[in-house]
Formats: structure tokens, sequence, C-alpha cells
């Protein structure tokens, strides 16, 4: 009995985290603001109005939900003029996803949801495929907003997404699976070395501040024509350092690319960038 008190008490501790986060899902309204989010960032206005419409309640009802998200973390907000802008901030939910679901994920349980979403669509596949070749070639924006807190100061997180950042980069995330090189100057480049010449441009660096501010102008490995802009922001936080990070893409993007940039950069900016730092005290 009394390892079993103590697995519970130990258990309770570690959740305490998340508790902010469980009870933000738990009402379906804040869930339905997290789906339409998931699809692209929207306006306080356009949420407001959907979720009124969809769940018969007042705009002040949706500014609660809201706020209670950006208490938990799920959102990010960013002003533009008058308009308030919601981004959702994928980081929490799969700090989630990393707890409780990876270690117990099965083969058969992603081929049976594979098998399923092939049965459910396959019938609509031919009217999609026409509609496609039909359509017009499109402009697209994407927008991605995370923030993630890292247990170090600003100058050794500003050292590790510049000098160090072959050290926790993904190499999935590049074209032959090279070292990625960042010059920290303006007009520098950021690139894939593959070595014996080769390799891949995925950015210029247009505006540094020590310690506080990069942002890199470019495709960021993106199938051109794509023009891209990623910023990452250095915040003290005592002796830790928030880091506020965008990423946006305009021209002919691919369908899904959002999801699989916005997964991609989770796993580096929320895991990997964090471990490396910690790692390297």
């Amino acid at each position: 009995m009394t390892n079993v008190l103590k697995y519970v008490t130990i258990s309770s501790h570690m959740g305490e985290e998340f508790t902010q986060i469980w009870k933000a899902l738990a009402d379906p309204s804040r869930r339905a603001i997290l789906d339409l989010l998931k699809e692209r960032p929207r306006t306080t206005g356009e949420i407001s109005s959907e979720i009124s419409s969809l769940f018969q309640v007042s705009r002040f009802a949706v500014m609660k939900h809201l706020t209670v998200l950006e208490q938990a973390d799920l959102i990010v907000v960013r002003r533009a003029g008058r308009e308030r802008w919601n981004y959702l901030n994928a980081i929490p939910l799969q700090s989630i996803y990393e707890r409780w679901l990876k270690p117990y994920e099965a083969q058969w349980a992603a081929s049976m949801l594979r098998m399923k979403h092939f049965v459910e669509t396959s019938g609509e596949r031919k009217d999609i495929m026409t509609e496609q070749i039909a359509a017009k070639p499109r402009f697209d924006f994407m927008q991605i907003e995370m923030e993630v807190t890292i247990q170090a100061g600003p100058e050794r997180v500003f050292q590790a997404i510049t000098h160090d950042i072959a050290s926790w980069w993904d190499e999935t995330c590049t074209y032959k699976r090279g070292k990625m090189i960042l010059e920290p100057e303006v007009g520098k480049r950021f690139y894939e070395d593959c070595g014996n010449g080769e390799g891949s441009l995925f950015g210029i660096v247009t505006l540094i501040e020590q310690n506080k501010l990069l942002e890199i102008d470019g495709h960021m490995g993106m199938e051109q024509p794509v023009q891209g802009f990623v910023r990452y922001e250095l915040v003290p936080l005592g002796e830790a350092t928030l880091l506020k990070f965008t990423h946006r893409a305009s021209g002919k993007l691919r369908a899904g690319i959002q999801e699989t940039y916005t997964q991609d950069w989770t796993d580096m900016i929320k895991r990997r960038l964090p471990e490396f730092i910690e790692q390297s005290k």
C-alpha cells in the first residue's frame, strides 16, 4: 500500500505542469477554437463570430475562452494594428503526446487509422483530383508562432541558435543530411554544407542583435518558388529565457506544409534545442 501511495503522489506531482492544459481542453468551445486555429491563424473577431454562432455564446464568453487558452500557452497572440491575431501553439500539445501517448504507440494502431482514412476518403478522391487539376495556381500564406521557456540565459541560447545550430538541428530537415551552418552576421548565409562544394542555401541573415534577435529570409528548405522569414526573439526571464519563434512563408505552398513544419519546429524548438543547452552546461 505504501508503494501505491508513493506512486500516486509522484504521478500527481509530475502532472501538475499539465493542469492548466487539461482544464483548457475540457471545454468544447475551447477545443473548437483550437480546431479553427489548426487550419490557420485567425483574428479575435473571426473566432468570436464563428464560436458565437456555433455554441450560441456571447463575445464576452469567447474572450474568456481565449484568455484561458492563452494562459495555458495553447495559443499565442500577436497584435497587428487594431487587430488581435491568434495562433495555435503546438508545444504543450506535443508535450502531452510525448508524456502519455508516444510511449504506448503501436504500429497496428497507426495502420488502422490509415486504413480508416483511406476507406472514408477513397470515394471522394476522384472528384478532389479533378478539382485540383482544374484549379488555378494559388498564392498561399503560412505562419507559425511558438513560445518556449529555456532554462539558460539569453547569451547561451543565442550561442546555441547561431554557432551551435548544427548540434541540435534535425538532420531529416535537410536535403542530404548535411551539416547546418549559420553565419551570424547581416548578409551572411544559413545553409546546409554537404561537403565537396555541395549544399543548399536555406536563407540569408537580415537582422541580428546580439543575445536578443535573429531574423533570416529564405525558403527554409521549402520547394520554391516560396519566400520565407524566420525570427528568433529572446526575452530574459530571471535565469531563464523566453524564446519567441516565428516562421512565415508565402508563395505556392504544397498541401499540408504548415502541419509538417509545425511538427518539425515543435520538435526542434521545444525538445532538441533545450536538451542540447542543458546537456552542454
